[in-house]
């Protein structure tokens, strides 16, 4: 029998996650598959849920002495069916809360035999009738990694995945304990050569999804924490490129015009790259790796040379435009890619 375990995080649940018990074990292949839920700090009311199940099904109930978070609790799993279920080729998490059926599961366990070095994601269609706040949070946060990104995913906090076995060990050191972590998950599979799939399911919110515990203001900032981090960096080295820039430009007016753009480009761009790297080495992508400051220079230079010449040409067909204004509209265009090159080639951390 292929075994591909059934982990449910669960914090402070309700009587869905009984119901989410019997119907696993009333079906043909969920039975057949070792059940693990990793009790996140659940309140002690609770406990009397976990007796119950623990008591007439046939599951594994690992358990965190404090909340630490969804992440953490896969994390959990991730770890026991590594270590304690060797011929386990994957596992497949599955929300607590009743937000995904038995069906829909076994659909992406299908998928998964089929592909089983690929994550599988069950994707949610987002129409009228999700809820407005689980509707604007998923739409944002695709759209916002695809354009920082490039990766195209139409569901980036779902929590029905198939995990291959080759993609445990980066997920068990893998940062974010909480619902940071599925994000992350999504990021860094491309590194770790892992394909995503996706597979409809169906879209499924009771009671106005009242029983998550994702909490928008704090999870949403661990989501996008990393990007944040980024642009606060960019713009403060932005601020003193472009300062120097034109002290530069002014101090250097008897000179012609591309000769003052070059030297003037040379000086800023250094001046503001020890900054930036500084800041995106301790604070942002926090990699140690003294390697990186050679990577990272490869790519000021490369960025520098860019811009300068992108410059110089622009002021020649636009003569209408200040030139720091132009420096402006093309490092503005070149700082997405510098932020993809620096994430997964300059401060990427180890496999």
């Amino acid at each position: 029998m292929t075994h591909i375990p059934i982990v449910i995080p669960s914090f402070n649940p309700d009587d869905r996650l009984i119901t989410l018990i019997k119907q696993l074990h009333s079906s043909k292949n969920g039975s057949k598959q070792k059940i693990i839920i990793v009790n996140d700090g659940s309140s002690k009311k609770y406990d009397d849920i976990f007796e119950y199940i623990q008591k007439n099904f046939q599951v594994t109930i690992l358990k965190h002495p404090i909340n630490f978070g969804k992440g953490r609790a896969i994390k959990t799993a991730i770890n026991y069916v590594f270590k304690g279920i060797p011929e386990a080729i994957g596992l497949i998490t599955i929300d607590s809360d009743g937000q995904h059926s038995v069906t829909d599961m076994i659909k992406c366990t299908d998928t998964f035999l089929t592909k089983p070095k690929d994550l599988i994601l069950g994707t949610r269609a987002f129409d009228h009738e999700v809820p407005l706040r689980s509707k604007f949070g998923n739409l944002v946060t695709a759209k916002f990694m695809q354009i920082t990104t490039g990766i195209k995913i139409s569901d980036t906090q779902t929590g029905l995945r198939v995990i291959p076995k080759m993609y445990f060990k980066a997920l068990i050191n893998m940062k974010g304990d909480r619902f940071e972590f599925e994000m992350n998950m999504i990021l860094e599979a491309a590194n770790y050569d892992i394909n995503i799939v996706e597979v409809p399911i169906k879209t499924i919110y009771l009671n106005d999804n009242k029983s998550s515990h994702f909490r928008i203001i704090h999870d949403s900032l661990s989501i996008y924490g990393v990007f944040f981090k980024y642009i606060f960096g960019a713009i403060s080295s932005f601020i003193v490129d472009i300062l120097i820039f034109m002290f530069m430009i002014g101090v250097l007016n008897k000179l012609s015009v591309s000769a003052a753009i070059v030297i003037a480009s040379i000086v800023s761009r250094v001046t503001s790259s020890v900054f930036n790297y500084y800041i995106n080495r301790k604070i942002v992508f926090k990699n140690n790796n003294r390697l990186s400051l050679i990577s990272y220079y490869t790519l000021v230079l490369t960025q520098m040379l860019l811009s300068t010449g992108l410059v110089i040409i622009s002021n020649q067909y636009v003569t209408h435009v200040n030139i720091t204004m132009l420096k402006v509209i093309i490092d503005a265009g070149l700082f997405f890619v510098s932020y993809q090159v620096q994430k997964h080639v300059v401060f990427k951390g180890p496999r």
